[in-house]
């Protein structure tokens, strides 16, 4: 199976500085959630652990399937060995789910130096650390 979506929740998203790296290659995007614990580190990013109890806000992204392979390779490399890349479900707004590719930290202790993001929305996060 051939997964073409992303969930994006944190630089990536729209309006996000890291934005520009992924949107050549975004056939379509909507609002969407998922599972996790979300903190946020000194340098201006967001990392995400496995947490079934607690939301993750952020962003579906249907990749091209023309440029999928070369989309997440530079992914890869922007995310680097601090996270890996898994499949996750994640919730569209009309209560559907899909499996999308997402990016969590490889370390779960890494959440340690960083500071949690309590609602799980990056976007609401980083416009009121300003």
């Amino acid at each position: 199976m051939i997964v073409d979506r992303l969930f994006v929740y944190g630089t990536l998203r729209s309006g996000q500085p890291a934005r520009p790296l992924v949107a050549r290659h975004v056939a379509r995007w909507e609002p969407a959630s998922t599972t996790g614990r979300m903190v946020a580190f000194p340098l201006g990013y967001p990392g995400l652990v496995e947490d079934p109890t607690s939301r993750v806000v952020g962003e579906l992204v249907w990749l091209e399937a023309a440029t999928l392979a070369a989309a997440l390779e530079e992914l890869d490399a922007f995310e680097g060995d601090e996270y890996v890349r898994m499949l996750k479900p994640v919730q569209r707004q009309d209560g559907g789910e899909e499996v999308a590719w997402c990016y969590v930290l490889a370390d779960e202790a890494a959440v340690t130096r960083g500071v949690p993001v309590p609602d799980g929305d990056w976007v609401r996060y980083a416009a009121g650390s300003q």
